[in-house]
């Protein structure tokens, strides 16, 4: 099964990718107790930032914003 949205290549664009994924894994990570979910949650998170890349998002910033907006962060227990 081949990835609707190519990877980047523009060095630019892939420092963009890889600043936005450093910035919001930790986040969605801290959001999420099911451990079993984490290697998923990942791919998910990469694939979203690529899929934005392919549609013109290019700032790490925006990246990271869009990104975030799409998983449902779960309150972590006390």
């Amino acid at each position: 099964m081949g990835s609707q949205h190519p990877m980047p290549t523009d060095p630019k664009v892939l420092a963009a990718l890889t600043r936005a994924f450093d910035a919001t894994w930790p986040v969605i990570r801290a959001h999420e107790c099911d451990e079993a979910r984490i290697a998923e949650l990942s791919i998910e998170l990469s694939r979203k930032l690529v899929e934005l890349a392919a549609n013109g998002v290019t700032d790490a910033q925006e990246l990271r914003r869009l990104a975030l907006g799409t998983f449902p962060l779960k309150v972590p227990p006390s």
